[in-house]
């Protein structure tokens, strides 16, 4: 059987398709490929009606092989895309949405609309992108909202960051705030801990909720009262139940993380205590220089207020 052949088989899927006669133009578009494994199109037209009969893993083996002969293909990659999101795979759906919006830009606007896409195109995969870039890859857990469970934050945890025998704990998802002043860099939060343990992320995930609520906008030498205290963490509530925002120096990462078109950026949380805070309050400017005066590591969640 010759090219032609799968060509005639393409050609006439392709008509039943049209009408919606969606299991006849599939048994075609296999024939198609069975007798010429390297048409392109005819693996494109099989993901596509697979995708129809509720088949996404199949289409997305189908899209897949099509990507494979032909990968400047936008129609193959858009649905092999939407194949891998529908299977939960985000990774792969993710890049073959951004290589189709490379061939075809103008799609972005569709892409909006279909719900499977719209975790893809926020801002916070960008900055999910640009500290994998920095970092390497690490786990992240998902923390929802107590009053809201349709709201919801990531936090990643690395090992060995800033320094050896610590851990950093970041947002991913802070970064889709857009703030009242369009000005504003979009932001994701910081904290660093001698002190593992599963209160570093919810100290993050309230501080990320309470700056959306609010649009309190986390600016390096602000301080955020009671976001520690409100969790009733025990002993650290007591101590340190506020939080400053600081400049993330230890990591020694040039900033913005992303330039363009939107700028995202890095703030480090440091929990401070009562004390602290009227020290603040009497001298703002100089609050985070005292830390290295006083002789404070401000990783260590043990310390004494």
């Amino acid at each position: 059987m010759s090219r032609q052949a799968a060509d005639d088989l393409v050609e006439e899927a392709n008509s039943l398709f049209k009408d919606e006669r969606f299991p006849e133009a599939l048994a075609r578009f296999e024939r198609a490929v069975q007798i010429f494994p390297e048409h392109s199109l005819g693996w494109k037209g099989l993901g596509h009606c697979l995708l129809l009969l509720a088949r996404p893993h199949d289409a997305a083996r189908a899209f897949d092989r099509s990507i494979g002969i032909r990968p400047d293909s936008a129609t193959a990659l858009w649905g092999g895309a939407v194949a891998h999101a529908e299977l939960g795979n985000k990774l792969m759906a993710t890049n073959y949405l951004r290589r189709t919006l490379v061939l075809q830009p103008t799609w972005i606007d569709m892409a909006r609309t279909i719900p499977l896409f719209a975790a893809i195109l926020q801002i916070s995969t960008k900055a999910a992108d640009a500290l994998h870039a920095v970092f390497g890859a690490f786990s992240t857990r998902t923390y929802r909202h107590a009053d809201d469970e349709t709201r919801a934050v990531d936090v990643g945890r690395l090992l060995n960051q800033p320094r050896l025998n610590a851990f950093t704990y970041v947002t991913l998802g802070l970064s889709n705030k857009a703030w009242p002043d369009t000005a504003r860099p979009h932001v994701e939060l910081m904290l660093a801990t001698v002190v593992d343990g599963e209160i570093c992320g919810q100290i993050l995930a309230n501080l990320a909720f309470h700056l959306q609520t609010t649009s309190f906008f986390p600016q390096p030498g602000v301080l955020v009262r009671d976001v520690i205290g409100a969790l009733s963490a025990g002993d650290l509530s007591q101590r340190l139940p506020h939080v400053f925002i600081g400049v993330p120096r230890a990591w020694r990462i040039k900033l913005p993380l992303v330039e363009n078109p939107v700028p995202i950026t890095l703030a480090q949380a440091i929990p401070v205590s009562e004390p602290e805070y009227v020290l603040w309050r009497g001298n703002p400017t100089g609050f985070e220089l005292s830390f290295v005066e006083r002789g404070i590591d401000v990783f260590d969640l043990r310390r004494a207020g």
